[in-house]
């Protein structure tokens, strides 16, 4: 997968986002999301990793917090985060 592609997913997710949301959700909404789809298109945690952070300049700290999290966990934080939007 081309890192054009790979940084157009998490752009997207950023100008998509809740316009509610604070700056630092909307990153844990990217970074959760992205994670999550390239772990699907068989993407290396390494290489997600390392793109997120050295490519995208994503928040370290949740990048590391969330690359180790099972699919069923990084939906459930999207999903806290998407809500905390549409509760204020």
């Amino acid at each position: 997968m081309n890192k054009t592609f790979m940084s157009g997913y998490y752009q997207g997710v950023i100008e998509t986002a809740p316009a509610t949301l604070s700056a630092a959700k909307t990153e844990q909404l990217a970074i959760t999301m992205t994670i999550l789809h390239l772990r699907h298109a068989g993407i290396s945690i390494t290489s997600i990793h390392d793109f997120l952070v050295s490519d995208l300049h994503a928040n370290e700290r949740f990048v590391n917090k969330y690359i180790n999290l099972n699919a069923d966990e990084l939906e459930t934080i999207q999903s806290q985060v998407m809500a905390t939007a549409f509760n204020q």
